[in-house]
């Protein structure tokens, strides 16, 4: 899968563009901020942490991507792409196209944040568990066990000796056992303890209560919580205060199908704004703050739509009224005396923000 001198060309216009917008580890971006931290440069060694933060705007996903994962992966790499968000025993990603995906690219280890997730190996009630080819034939039925087998899985199949986030999955909104989820969170703190696994978080979490209890419990604190943007959540604005309060940066996947409509509710004022509805979805998605987009598009059209958007979202909106009105017109219900989080990053268009690249 290699370049054309033209493609590496491009790929590394690219990547300069991206970084005079980043941050590096060293300088973390504060959690009501907009996420500028794509890229950082840094050494090739494949196991030194990775100089690229967690806390950004955009990631490239593998859903569904099936038997063209890896091309798709180096594509979106090439793109600008840096944080890839996988899962491993998972029926709709294909953990080893992302491996093959990145070390294609040509891209370094530690330019590149690299997620995962883990399954309990229960194929009746979490529906998206698929045994791997690597698997024992009989699985363990412990679920510290099972952690263990997932991890030395996904570390094969990404090759890599490094994971710089895994998350604990639960099979949409039905929250896996506690007392199993805080055994398997043992193990993983332990991972973690080794310096082979970095962040630690948990996908679907929309209750409260639940959260704090979970929060309380642990040692290693969940920093990520991946939620669908929809209505039937009520866009999580319930769970704000909360993911604030504990700096929680939220991953945010089925963002331009279900309840948003690709953002149609707001056509008029993508088109006066020169922009598609899906980026200015996205671009309203980036603007509330400790929020990352989470797409898994397989046009590269799209996905230089969607990097172009990760770079000039502080200034798409004109000021704070114009953004209720989009959260009002999408049917995100905020409550009168709370105001849209992220306003302290947004910079509402001054002459020095970058602009978007007009779609008409």
């Amino acid at each position: 899968m290699g370049m054309s001198a033209a493609a590496v060309a491009v790929m590394v216009l690219l990547v300069t563009s991206i970084q005079t917008i980043g941050g590096v580890i060293d300088n973390p971006i504060e959690s009501d901020s907009p996420a500028t931290a794509l890229t950082a440069s840094a050494s090739a060694s494949t196991s030194a942490p990775t100089a690229v933060s967690y806390k950004t705007p955009l990631a490239y996903g593998s859903n569904r991507l099936g038997e063209k994962t890896g091309e798709l992966v180096e594509q979106a790499i090439a793109t600008g792409f840096r944080h890839l968000v996988t899962g491993g025993h998972h029926e709709k990603h294909n953990e080893t196209g992302v491996g093959i995906g990145w070390k294609a690219s040509g891209i370094p280890r530690n330019e590149l944040f690299l997620q995962t997730c883990f399954i309990p190996f229960d194929s009746r009630n979490h529906k998206d568990f698929k045994k791997q080819p690597s698997d024992p034939e009989t699985l363990p039925s412990a679920i510290e066990d099972q952690v263990k087998l997932s991890i030395e899985a996904s570390l094969q199949n990404l090759q890599t000796n490094h994971i710089d986030a895994l998350l604990f999955n639960n099979y949409r909104a039905k929250l896996w056992d506690v007392d199993e989820i805080l055994k398997a969170w043992k193990v993983l703190e332990e991972y973690v303890d080794r310096g082979i696994l970095g962040q630690l978080g948990l996908a679907s979490v929309h209750e409260v209560e639940w959260f704090e209890k979970f929060y309380n419990a642990t040692r290693i604190k969940p920093t990520i919580i991946q939620n669908r943007f929809h209505s039937n959540r009520q866009y999580d604005v319930p769970m704000e205060e909360t993911f604030a309060k504990h700096d929680i940066w939220v991953q945010r996947f089925w963002l331009l199908n279900g309840s948003s409509h690709s953002g149609k509710n707001n056509k008029e004022m993508a088109k006066q704004k020169g922009v598609t509805p899906e980026q200015l979805m996205l671009g309203f998605v980036m603007s509330l703050g400790s929020q990352t987009c989470l797409v898994g598009t397989k046009s590269l059209q799209h996905m230089e739509d969607d990097m172009d958007i990760a770079k000039c979202y502080p200034s798409l909106f004109s000021d704070d009224k114009e953004r209720m009105e989009y959260s009002q017109k999408l049917g995100r219900r905020q409550p009168p005396d709370r105001s849209l989080p992220g306003r302290s990053g947004i910079d509402f268009g001054s002459d020095t923000s970058p602009k978007c690249k007009s779609t008409h």
